[in-house]
C-alpha cells in the first residue's frame, strides 16, 4: 500500500509532502483510498461532510467500530502523518481476514477529511463536523 500512496501529494522542491485539502493532491489520495476500500470489497461512502467511509457489515446497524485517520498533510509534512492510521486500518483488516476472523459489528475505516487545517486554517473539520462541535455555518 505504501508505495502506490507515497509518491501523492510529494514536492519535489522540498521532498515533503503537500496534500492539502480539496486540492489535486488530495484528489488523488482520495482516489487511493476509494481503491484500497474498492480492492477490499468494502462498501463506500463519502459522507455530507467530506469524509469517506469504508465499511465492512451494515453501518446502520450501529455498535460500528471505526478506526482511521486522515490524508491530508501539514506543509511539507512527513509521509506517515494522518496516512499512517489509514494504511495501518487497512493492514489491520487485511491481517484480521487472513486469519479468519468473524465480525460481529460493523466495521469502518475512515479517512477524514481536511483534518490538518494547512489550507483554510481550521484543523480537524472532518472529524468535528462528523462529532457535532463544528457547524457547516
Amino acid at each position: 500500500m505504501w508505495r502506490s500512496l507515497r509518491p501523492l501529494g510529494r514536492s519535489a522542491a522540498s521532498g515533503g509532502y503537500r496534500r492539502y485539502a480539496w486540492t489535486e493532491a488530495d484528489t488523488d489520495c482520495r482516489l487511493w483510498f476509494r481503491m484500497q476500500a474498492e480492492a477490499r470489497r468494502l462498501d463506500y461512502e463519502v459522507d455530507r461532510n467530506g469524509n469517506q467511509w469504508a465499511w465492512l457489515g451494515d453501518p446502520a446497524a450501529g455498535d460500528a467500530v471505526v478506526t482511521g485517520s486522515h490524508l491530508d498533510s501539514v506543509p511539507d509534512g512527513g509521509a506517515f502523518d494522518g496516512p499512517l492510521g489509514v494504511v495501518s486500518s487497512f493492514a489491520a483488516l487485511d491481517e484480521l481476514r487472513s486469519r479468519g476472523v468473524s465480525f460481529r459489528r460493523p466495521l469502518a475505516i475512515v479517512n477524514f477529511g481536511d483534518e490538518e487545517g494547512a489550507r483554510f486554517g481550521l484543523a480537524c473539520v472532518g472529524s468535528r463536523l462528523t462529532a457535532g462541535h463544528l457547524t457547516k455555518e
